[in-house]
């Protein structure tokens, strides 16, 4: 049994981070790291379009080999302009 393990890293707008961790495994050591590569461009997929300040994945084999890693940086959408108060007369 061959497993690869993919971290993926989140920091929200307001500087909190988080992580998830995914993992993928296989008897054919070939077949565990394409399930692997799978799961890790999946999560760039989400990573590249998200409203997270930075969202970044790491791919790396059971003994803690990286293999791949990426991180996507998104500027906080800028506020909305308020709504005027309508004057009372």
């Amino acid at each position: 049994m061959t497993q690869y393990y993919i971290v993926e890293i989140q920091q929200t707008q307001g500087g909190e981070y988080s992580h998830l961790v995914h993992w993928a495994y296989d008897a054919d050591p070939t077949q565990a790291q394409l399930k692997a590569e799978s799961t890790y461009y999946s999560v760039l997929a989400s990573a590249a379009i998200s409203a997270l300040k930075s969202h970044a994945a790491i791919l790396f084999s059971a003994e803690g080999f990286p293999l791949m890693n990426k991180c996507y940086y998104h500027e906080a959408a800028p506020a909305p302009e308020p709504t005027p108060e309508p004057e009372a007369e």
